[in-house]
């Protein structure tokens, strides 16, 4: 059980921390400085203790560098084998090399038990860049405790301003996608969006619907529920695909969701961009490899990532308390799933 001190008059030392988290100052000083194998229900306790009580390992260290600054920035990621990561990898080392920084993938896993920060927190990087993933408060403790930047690429909540993070004008992709559906001949609309529902995909959703408001007036869009990534063909969207015989106008939240509107289509028989017009987002690879091409939103993803190492190198310099979230400009790209404008027949 902690023991209550009083730290209001006295620096904090790491003998407070560790009889207050009810361990020895060995352990209470492997836990602060990542050294060691510890259970993480044990690292955690000292980590929180430490932020409560407001111990400052910079005031201990005699002199010494709080971190070693390898020149290191760690780049870590749910997977490493789709489109989106290779682009984010290929951009993060692009800017690693540009800024005079080594870069190291690390992979954060499923299991409860592997505690990813701490092995971030012993490498003592210059840098963390999270791709996607959203870190835990404990998770935030721990590598500010290391006194470790971080930068947040495209989370799938918002940070609130608490960490620095970039992504792109996701409501002005999706508006961009609508807006071009409307000016086509179709007569419905759907969006197909991906669960969970991350901010991301909200602000694309919400900016399809404005662009039909907008042109189209208060027409019905459909939703459709579909699975980010391994993307099937549902009951639902056949049934959205054959409601109707009129052409429709599918926006789909990334493209693995696009191409399974394509395997819909060909199964129920619906042609591309005839019946139904597709557009999709993150403009992959793949993308131009369907037939027809897809139209595609475009993602800066390399450039969000090099951004992303530039940001570490200047929180190097001068750290922040608040942070303004970086965008960077989606572009839509238009390819043969998409009717032309009804001005352009």
């Amino acid at each position: 059980m902690r023991e209550n001190l009083d730290v209001t008059s006295t620096r904090v030392t790491l003998t407070d921390v560790a009889t207050a988290a009810g361990v020895s100052v060995s352990t209470a000083s492997r836990a602060l400085t990542g050294r060691g194998d510890l259970k993480p229900r044990t690292r955690n306790l000292v980590l929180r203790t430490a932020s409560e009580l407001g111990y400052d390992a910079g005031e201990t260290t005699k002199g010494r560098p709080t971190t070693l600054d390898l020149r290191l920035i760690e780049l870590v990621l749910g997977s490493f084998d789709d489109a989106w990561t290779d682009a984010i990898v290929a951009g993060a080392r692009q800017g690693a090399f540009e800024h005079g920084f080594d870069l190291v993938l690390t992979l954060e896993r499923d299991d409860p038990a592997d505690d990813w920060p701490a092995r971030v927190a012993r490498r003592r990087p210059s840098g963390v860049i999270l791709g996607i993933i959203r870190p835990t408060t404990r998770q935030l403790e721990e590598l500010a405790l290391a006194r470790i930047p971080i930068v947040l690429l495209d989370p799938q909540s918002d940070p609130q301003g608490r960490v620095a993070s970039i992504g792109t004008t996701d409501w002005q992709g999706g508006y961009d996608a609508g807006t071009l559906l409307a000016a086509t001949a179709v007569e419905r609309f759907a969006v197909v969006c991906g669960t969970p529902a991350f901010r991301f995909g909200r602000a694309r959703e919400e900016g399809f619907r404005a662009a039909i408001a907008d042109h189209r007036g208060d027409v019905l869009v459909s939703r459709v529920d579909s699975t980010w990534s391994a993307a099937d063909v549902t009951p639902e969207l056949r049934r959205v695909l054959t409601e109707s015989d009129t052409p429709i106008g599918v926006f789909a939240c990334n493209d693995e969701m696009a191409l399974s509107v394509y395997r819909t289509a060909k199964a129920v028989r619906r042609r591309i961009p005839q019946d139904v017009s597709v557009v999709g987002y993150n403009d992959e690879p793949r993308a131009t490899l369907v037939d027809p091409a897809l139209t595609s939103v475009r993602q800066p993803l390399e450039a969000m990532a090099a951004r992303a190492v530039q940001v570490v190198s200047e929180l190097r310099v001068a750290g922040q308390e608040r942070f303004d979230r970086i965008e960077l400009p989606t572009r839509l790209i238009v390819r043969g799933s998409t009717l032309p404008p009804r001005s352009a027949e």
